[in-house]
């Protein structure tokens, strides 16, 4: 199955990542939290409030720190551009 792509911005695309990225850690990290104190029996009874408040936070986060910290590690890496395009 092809799908085609949409074209989109670089910043629609830098968002799209942090929603994607924030609600896979958010959830992951709830659900380990939720695990080591709570029964099994009521995860997600307290795993899902978790996650959506969770994920709000590490949205913004990202949205924040994902730039800056690609800007501080340009100042200390040079990227192969050859590697990059195998």
């Amino acid at each position: 199955m092809k799908f085609k792509k949409i074209k989109a911005s670089k910043r629609v695309k830098s968002v799209a990542f942090a929603i994607l990225m924030s609600f896979v850690t958010s959830s992951i990290v709830s659900s380990i939290v939720v695990i080591n104190t709570q029964k099994l029996s009521d995860f997600y009874t307290f795993w899902l409030p978790s996650v959506f408040r969770a994920w709000p936070i590490v949205f913004i986060l990202i949205l924040i720190f994902v730039p800056v910290l690609n800007k501080l590690l340009d100042l200390f890496l040079d990227v192969n551009d050859k590697e990059n395009n195998k």
